[in-house]
């Protein structure tokens, strides 16, 4: 019992007892425009680019700490991102400019204005006191931050369109055919861009996702037919058949009320990973799919930054287009590797292992009783499919993926 206790004396006479935390913890974001933050169900309008706040910097204690007299950095966080993304200086000593700078004086910075980017969703300011840059956007090392932080109330802002997933910011860029303008972000769509006409509308189906459309309908009712635009399709991968909220297969032709997920681009395709799908519809209508677009051989295959060029494959990536009189190319490693068998758009068929002009096409698994080895050589009269890129570098490959039988006319 007795060396218990001395124990215990030991034991704590080597407690070590840190100094008390002191100086400022954390900032405090007031919003002081718009009134009216919006909600979930109430959000607020596009044209929204002004908020205005105030800042308070304040102590351990929470009191305001006027010893705090020096700049903070203002984001903007949405969609599962910061902007700009903050990050640790480079090896040029060179630090991520935020979208505003504030000064608080005797810890306080009133009626400050902050710019938004194009946000979308809910939406808060972040601000912090971190590393500091010079005007030139090097870091300054005489700077000792103290890394108080704090964020704003949510703003509701309306949730992305397919199309802003699918747009470039410059179709005239070299990374247009690669990169979506929302790479990296968690998304939720769940309305058209087409308001009360508008659909979203599976077209196709695979054994690991599908494909969804935003349509414009001829009535509010949703009447077919339906019609889209130049990036109103994106594709959506579930890894497994895709199914709805309710463990119910989706199908071509459903209406659905949204998904959700993260944007990725894999070698060039854009694609909605680890999605969530709602549909509380499951009634199915083919004629609600969109009528496939017409490649024009004697322009889609123009370079960037031509408007009439290769950017229409962007412009209707993971949607149908169609493709008229093409002749079906020899088979080659392609197809005994990959089941790709090549059309040639122009006409020329024959050897298109050195045409760059030329599309793939994969039937197999859909259409179980099709050889291609008995097409070589034919003029198809139509070929449908929707449409996916592979982009690694200069590599451009697009390949058709006809839905049935019937996206095909043989002769």
């Amino acid at each position: 019992m007795r060396r218990a206790i001395l124990a215990a004396a030991v034991l704590a006479g080597c407690v070590d007892h840190p100094p008390g935390i002191s100086g400022t913890q954390s900032l405090g974001i007031e919003l002081v425009s718009p009134n009216d933050p919006g909600a979930i169900d109430r959000r607020l309008p596009d044209t929204l680019r002004t908020v205005a706040i105030n800042l308070t910097a304040y102590d351990a204690d929470f009191n305001v700490d006027e010893t705090f007299d020096r700049d903070v950095e203002v984001y903007a966080q949405f969609l599962g991102t910061v902007t700009p993304t903050p990050t640790p200086p480079g090896l040029d000593g060179r630090v991520a400019t935020p979208l505003a700078r504030f000064h608080l004086t005797a810890g306080r910075a009133m009626n400050q204005n902050v710019t938004l980017p194009a946000v979308l969703g809910p939406t808060t300011l972040w601000i912090e006191d971190g590393p500091k840059g010079t005007d030139g956007g090097k870091l300054d090392p005489s700077y000792t931050p103290s890394y108080a932080s704090g964020t704003s109330p949510t703003l509701w802002f309306r949730d992305p369109f397919v199309f802003e997933i699918q747009q470039p910011v410059d179709e005239t860029r070299l990374d247009a055919l690669e990169i979506s303008p929302l790479q990296n972000r968690q998304i939720a769509v769940d309305s058209s861009r087409y308001g009360a006409v508008g659909r979203l509308v599976v077209t196709s189906v695979f054994v690991q996702g599908y494909t969804v459309s935003d349509v414009a309908c001829s009535d509010s009712a949703g009447a077919p037919p339906c019609t889209a635009a130049a990036y109103d399709h994106v594709e959506v991968f579930s890894v497994s058949a895709p199914r709805d909220q309710m463990g119910r297969l989706l199908q071509q032709g459903q209406v659905i009320d949204g998904f959700a997920g993260g944007i990725v681009d894999v070698d060039g395709l854009t694609e909605i990973g680890f999605p969530a799908t709602v549909a509380s519809n499951p009634d199915v209508d083919p004629a609600r799919l969109p009528a496939p677009v017409k490649l024009d051989p004697a322009t889609w295959f123009k370079p960037l930054p031509q408007a009439d060029g290769i950017i229409n494959f962007e412009r209707n990536e993971a949607g149908a287009i169609e493709i008229d009189n093409a002749r079906v190319c020899d088979l080659d490693d392609d197809y005994a590797t990959f089941k790709r068998w090549k059309v040639d758009p122009l006409g020329a068929g024959g050897n298109c292992s050195h045409n760059s002009n030329v599309l793939d096409v994969i039937t197999a698994g859909v259409i179980a009783d099709l050889d291609p080895a008995t097409l070589v050589g034919k003029t198809l009269p139509r070929v449908v499919g929707i449409l996916r890129p592979v982009e690694i570098g200069s590599l451009n490959v697009w390949i058709i993926f006809p839905r049935s039988s019937a996206d095909l006319t043989l002769r």
